[in-house]
């Protein structure tokens, strides 16, 4: 991610959660991800290993725990990890995630001291990496043979897909969404298996009713009369097979 994104995440981990569309997005990726990994049935005796990258508080590592035999959860942001790593000094924390701040960019880090992982996941994160090409083949490098990728974030469906964050929110973004050929075609070419594309649900948000409305990126006071403006978003599941 670019320092542009850092800084904008850093200053948000504390509110994070408490955005109703983040919890939204990371309850529906958490179902469309069970639907498509059986490996992640609570019943399967050889729990997986799970990376999470672009963790963010831990959201959907947290939800995918019980599922996991072990999760690393690595964000670039400092301040997402911390808040990750407060919530896991609660007596009633899983015990199976590692939280790490850190920019992998190679499957050879020192940091991850050699692991491999059987299940790769990671949720809207894709529309901030600069180069995606880069990234799909990181995380063909990062997993064990027959290991998995579900990665989930909001599709490109034209100009519209703009509104899905305020203008002044652009800070950090590299692209309005996945054009699903071209996210087919990365996987594929990154040696991966059974590579699709596929919608997993859509999420309806509320979005500027003009460029700029929302000073700050937030939302206006409420005011008698004054209609919202929402608008339904494709969320794509990117999947393949090592």
């Amino acid at each position: 991610m670019t320092e542009a994104s850092n800084a904008r995440f850093d200053s948000e981990a504390a509110t994070w959660d408490l955005n109703p569309d983040i919890q939204s997005a990371t309850n529906s990726a958490y179902a469309a991800i069970l639907s498509r990994v059986p490996s992640l049935s609570l019943d399967n005796p050889n729990k997986p290993t799970l990376l999470d990258l672009g963790t963010g508080t831990g959201l959907l590592s947290l939800l995918l725990s019980p599922h996991s035999k072990s999760i690393l959860s690595i964000d670039p942001s400092p301040a997402m990890i911390h808040a990750l790593t407060t919530k896991l000094t609660s007596p009633t924390a899983p015990k199976n995630i590692t939280p790490l701040n850190a920019l992998i960019t190679t499957p050879s880090d020192p940091r991850l001291n050699n692991q491999k992982f059987d299940i790769i996941v990671s949720n809207l994160v894709l529309h901030h990496i600069p180069n995606l090409t880069e990234f799909i083949n990181l995380t063909y490098g990062l997993l064990n043979p027959g290991g998995v990728i579900m990665l989930t974030d909001f599709e490109n469906t034209g100009e519209e897909a703009r509104k899905f964050h305020p203008e002044d929110k652009m800070e950090g973004v590299e692209r309005h969404g996945l054009v699903r050929d071209e996210m087919v075609e990365m996987v594929n070419n990154a040696g991966f298996r059974d590579g699709k594309v596929k919608v997993g649900w859509v999420m309806r948000k509320e979005v500027e009713r003009f460029p700029g409305e929302w000073k700050g990126g937030k939302k206006p006071v409420e005011e008698e009369g004054r209609e919202k403006c929402e608008m339904d978003f494709n969320f794509l599941v990117v999947s393949g097979t090592k």
